[in-house]
């Protein structure tokens, strides 16, 4: 038997035991994660569908007396909204009833599909919880939060920089820490070599990379979650390193797993230095060498497989102290950035020796999310993702730009999942609510299907299991065919309760098994 409940009394006296026993229950269905998803006093709720009901054996009278009875009662309390489209009420809980009570007892009626919280969600921007985040200005200027949201690492990748050691007790390093080696006495740590910092210099650029993120203590690295090799060149307390040691090193790192080296010492003019980055790209490898600090002008090391570091200071300028030429690649923060130091704490490091590890971070993420690329094509994409930050083009001081780490992660995750950028999307960029918006694109394959979809987050999400800009939860509004010269239009309403939204729109197309999608639109609701 249904029943329709015309007062809230009425509704309340019939409670049963199925809320009670929610009400109780001490792991409730649920549960508030502040932040993310958070309760609004709100359900969202649909009956059961006459379809659905009709193949239980209810006639279609019977069917849809069911559905609008069901409708009324989760409405009789008072609604936000009724969407049509999707037969959806967005119901308001009534006093002294909570998000598990009411989905409870509503459910136990028999007549739903679901009645579940109306959630307050939040952009999946990433912020650690490390107290010293704050002042790392690098991650605010390179979209690391951004960034983070396609991940943190793998648990499994290695990265390295050859430097002065470690400090092996560092709480934001030790974890991470795998079995290194020293190069000045070309001895494995699990041989009896220390890679212990001699300097303080290593702590620091080692922490560039991937000092561990959100667990409430110092700073944070590019990649929070990937493995650490020290590997330590010099026994020299100034630490002073012959070039043979930083090449032994580096290659010792690569040979032994590391994906990612950084070296944060001069010598990088060296054609050894090219040598080595030719080792390194051969086994799957990618080097960075930072420019140096003099201020002056190198021609004639144009090495074209490694990637050569300078420094820029929070205006994203290059600084004034940054040596330059036509063999830099990029440029990365570099002055003033805050990270980790020997003896536990963190402290603010000034040289390009700490921009070539920020970029070794961003690479080893990269090389994360596009792990069948080459190096060749990581390094191509790091390339290409740069922000031009000095002279249009590539230019001296700053090689291709500044790398913009969101931008690297989106365009290395979209490389591994087949998802190219084709399509060019146009429309408006704000309209009033009951108002027809048009949309049209080119450029699509021709005669593919495409798909409409829109999301209140712009970062990163999967459509069709390839990665799209657009994020999650993200929403097909229309699908169709594009026409046999690749076009296509969608037309639809702004919905009443869309007031004040701010969304983010693509358009896909599937052509022999592979996504191509659009620009980004930005659409502001009135």
């Amino acid at each position: 038997m249904h029943h329709l409940l015309t007062t809230t009394a009425a509704g309340l006296l019939l409670l049963g035991s199925a809320a009670a026993q929610q009400l109780d229950d001490p792991t409730p269905r649920w549960v508030e994660t502040p932040g993310v998803t958070e309760f609004t006093g709100r359900l969202i709720v649909r009956p059961l569908q006459v379809k659905d009901l009709m193949a239980q054996g209810y006639t279609r009278a019977e069917a849809l007396e069911i559905n609008q009875n069901a409708t009324r009662r989760a409405q009789q309390w008072g609604m936000k909204e009724y969407v049509a489209d999707t037969d959806e009420t967005v119901m308001i809980i009534p006093d002294g009833q909570d998000e598990n009570s009411m989905s409870a007892w509503l459910m136990a009626t028999g007549d739903y599909q679901y009645a579940e919280p109306d959630w307050l969600c939040y952009l999946t921007e990433t912020t650690p919880n490390d107290g010293g985040f704050s002042g790392q200005w690098q991650h605010a200027k390179m979209k690391s939060e951004k960034a983070w949201d396609f991940g943190f690492g793998d648990g499994q990748f290695i990265a390295c920089t050859v430097d002065t050691g470690v400090d092996l007790d560092h709480p934001d390093l030790e974890d991470a820490l795998i079995s290194g080696y020293n190069s000045a006495s070309r001895r494995s740590q699990a041989n009896g070599g220390a890679v212990n910092d001699i300097n303080g210099h290593g702590t620091a650029t080692l922490g560039c990379v991937g000092a561990i993120g959100n667990n409430d203590y110092g700073v944070v690295g590019m990649a929070w979650d990937i493995k650490l090799m020290p590997v330590r060149c010099t026994n020299n307390s100034n630490g002073s390193a012959s070039l043979s040691n930083l090449t032994n090193g580096a290659r010792w790192a690569s040979d032994n797993g590391a994906r990612s080296v950084s070296v944060s010492y001069s010598g990088g003019t060296s054609s050894s230095v090219q040598t080595t980055g030719v080792h390194l790209k051969n086994e799957g490898s990618l080097l960075c060498w930072s420019a140096g600090n003099g201020g002056n002008r190198v021609s004639g090391s144009n090495h074209a497989d490694v990637i050569i570091v300078s420094a820029t200071n929070q205006q994203d300028s290059v600084t004034s102290w940054s040596t330059y030429g036509p063999w830099v690649d990029v440029a990365a923060p570099g002055q003033d950035v805050r990270t980790t130091t020997n003896g536990g704490g963190a402290g603010n490091v000034s040289g390009t020796s700490f921009s070539a590890p920020i970029v070794n971070g961003v690479i080893s993420m990269m090389m994360i999310a596009h792990p069948s690329g080459s190096p060749d094509d990581i390094e191509s994409l790091l390339f290409q993702t740069c922000v031009d930050i000095e002279s249009a083009g590539q230019d001296e001081k700053s090689g291709h730009g500044r790398p913009n780490f969101f931008r690297a992660l989106r365009e290395a995750t979209e490389a591994e999942y087949g998802v190219t950028n084709t399509i060019a999307l146009s429309g408006p960029g704000s309209g009033n609510v009951g108002q027809n918006v048009t949309y049209d694109w080119t450029g699509a394959p021709g005669n593919s299907a495409w798909e409409f979809r829109y999301s209140l987050n712009p970062y990163g999400s999967f459509v069709g299991g390839q990665r799209a800009n657009i994020g999650s939860p993200s929403k097909t509004i229309g699908t169709g065919s594009n026409s046999a010269a690749g076009v296509g239009s969608i037309t639809r309403k702004l919905p009443n309760g869309a007031r004040g939204l701010r969304v983010y729109l693509e358009v896909f197309a599937n052509s022999g098994g592979t996504t191509y999608d659009s620009n980004m639109l930005i659409l502001n609701i009135n």
